[in-house]
């Protein structure tokens, strides 16, 4: 059975294995070759060491654990943009779990989070326009895509991403 619970600081290893994991199988072509295969996992280790050692106020990491092993991950900003409310920044989920609820569960934990915490009822997300999995899930939980723009990586390629909104997130529970 999966169980979500918040990330504490000794998990940063794991999420960022399965970050980086999750980058190499779904960011080639958008990202550069030696960045995935050479220094993703140093980025992802460095970002969640930071980001769970000394966590902003406005931000939930919630992992998905099965067999005592972190299987998932998303992590929200509340109240990040004054228009379109919270920032899903993250939803990773390991391949071989994909397609078993594990992400609806959550996409449910976060709009829980944001209905309980934050100053409205909105998210919303950004995903590579060229990712379409991740858009046609987004599009089946709801997500209206609101617009497009070219945004830099974190390996300093640059490539079109989309801005997926929710006007309030209580549809997703």
């Amino acid at each position: 059975m999966i169980a979500l619970r918040p990330a504490q600081f000794p998990d940063y290893t794991s999420i960022a294995k399965l970050h980086a994991e999750s980058w190499r199988q779904n960011y080639r072509g958008i990202y550069n070759d030696n960045f995935l295969d050479n220094e993703v996992e140093q980025n992802r280790s460095d970002t969640w060491h930071k980001r769970l050692k000394f966590p902003d106020p406005n931000q939930y990491v919630t992992v998905a654990v099965f067999n005592e092993g972190i299987v998932g991950f998303s992590c929200i900003l509340l109240n990040d943009d004054p228009a379109f409310g919270s920032l899903l920044d993250n939803l990773h989920v390991l391949s071989d779990l994909q397609n078993t609820g594990i992400g609806r569960s959550l996409m449910k934990d976060c709009a829980k989070t944001i209905l309980n915490k934050a100053n409205n009822n909105k998210m919303y997300l950004w995903v590579y326009e060229v990712n379409k999995n991740a858009r046609a899930v987004y599009e089946r939980l709801g997500g209206t895509c609101y617009e497009i723009a070219v945004k830099q990586n974190e390996d300093g390629t640059h490539s079109s991403t989309c801005r997926y909104i929710w006007n309030d997130v209580s549809a997703l529970i």
